[in-house]
């Protein structure tokens, strides 16, 4: 299966094509599963039938929801099918958003996928010990680790004596131990720095022994210090369950998501005054065309029953066929497909949120890359000030009259007669 960040979806949503698109939710029922698979595949095939999907696409579409999820808990399975041909079968973990959710057209309706996980982002899981340890690179759109270092250290006087009888327990041989320790963290605090760096990871959970986070932690770079979590368990061989680390990290990978929505909030609000934000429907689609929408935020249930034109090429979408610019009509979609579509073709980022969190009577707002507003006149510098006071050629001139002195130049009215 393809990587299903923004790159893999834009390459999705340029594929040509009328697409058959399915959220079914596949939680597993411990009590009566053939009931409940049965009951399902009826119910899925009426509703893929109704929105006009093709008996290949509903035939597919039926297998894949058979399939294992690997995974226990609710969930909800997203799929997206074209002429008998699997594009996009994800498992998403997770209260379901509803029971069933279809679609038949031009535009994968991929808003579950936004719910459930409004970006991808890569995260370090580091599992450490006295003797070495695990360093696990993970992408929230992959279910399978994508690398993982195992780093052996030294094993020599790895234990310390706590005997007094013991001729090895001495101070010597308790220093020599704990260089080892502090050396084997070393080790992999310099693994971890490179796996950070190069994913870009914007999570580093840390567990394992208590003495050996104490010295790895010590010896990290500072870009790994500013996305570290430590755990305060040992989930390594002997240590807590797997399921205290789980449920600690997805809670901070939630925190990062809810805390990058605020802040677009926030932005939303300050940037009303120097248009950088924008709550007007027929602006934020004109935005999109231009290619300046930054984070686009809507709400789909403010938005029933509206639709937009999709279009082959940019600019994309268009509220009709006047807006188009030359593009080939797709078809007309419901309206939150459309603007989904446009933004990720336009790299932007988007977030589905719920109608409370938007200005009321808003179904969608825009954080602009640009702003909207004119640019404000420069303030003249102090030689342009100064020069602008002077007349300009062509500019009538009257100068002051100068009265005769006696010892100026006289008049002809003032010389004596002869």
């Amino acid at each position: 299966m393809a990587d299903f960040g923004n790159e893999g979806l834009a390459d999705l949503y340029r594929r040509a094509g009328s697409v058959s698109s399915a959220y079914v939710d596949v939680t597993q029922d411990a009590q009566n599963p053939r009931r409940t698979s049965s009951l399902r595949q009826r119910t899925l095939r009426e509703a893929l039938t109704e929105a006009g999907a093709p008996e290949i696409d509903i035939g597919t579409i039926i297998e894949l929801i058979e399939e294992p999820p690997g995974v226990g808990g609710r969930m909800g399975r997203l799929m997206v099918v074209r002429e008998g041909v699997v594009e996009f079968n994800e498992v998403l973990s997770g209260e379901p958003l509803g029971e069933l959710l279809v679609s038949y057209g031009p535009v994968p309706a991929l808003i579950p996928l936004l719910i459930h996980r409004p970006r991808d982002l890569n995260y370090v899981v580091a599992e450490v010990g006295r003797d070495g340890g695990e360093v696990t690179l993970y992408r929230l759109s992959r279910t399978h680790p994508l690398s993982k270092v195992r780093v052996k250290g030294d094993t020599e006087f790895l234990t310390k004596v706590g005997s007094e009888d013991d001729f090895l327990a001495n101070g010597r041989y308790q220093h020599r131990t704990e260089e080892v320790w502090k050396r084997n963290e070393g080790q992999i605090a310099a693994a971890i720095d490179e796996v950070v760096r190069d994913s870009k990871a914007e999570l580093l959970m840390l567990t394992g022994d208590v003495r050996a986070r104490q010295l790895l932690v010590d010896q990290l770079s500072p870009t790994s210090r500013e996305v570290l979590q430590v755990l305060p368990t040992n989930t390594r061989p002997g240590g807590a369950a797997q399921e205290e680390l789980e449920g600690d990290l997805n809670r901070h990978l939630a925190a990062i998501l809810a805390q990058e929505e605020h802040d677009a909030l926030e932005r939303l609000g300050a940037g009303q005054g120097s248009g950088l934000s924008e709550l007007d429907f027929a602006a934020v689609v004109r935005a999109l065309q231009q290619h300046q929408v930054d984070v686009l935020m809507l709400a789909p249930d403010r938005m029933p029953g509206e639709t937009l034109i999709a279009l082959d090429r940019e600019p994309w979408l268009a509220g009709s066929s006047a807006d188009a610019l030359g593009a080939g009509e797709l078809g007309s979609v419901p309206a939150a497909d459309a603007l989904i579509r446009a933004a990720i073709l336009t790299d932007a980022r988007v977030m589905v949120v719920s109608p409370g969190e938007l200005p009321a009577e808003t179904s969608i707002a825009a954080l602009l890359r640009w702003s909207t507003l004119p640019a404000p006149a420069e303030a003249p510098t102090p030689a342009e000030a100064e020069l602008s006071g002077l007349p300009s050629r062509g500019d009538a001139v009257t100068f002051p009259r100068r009265r005769a002195s006696s010892g100026g130049l006289s008049t002809g009215r003032d010389r004596p007669e002869r």
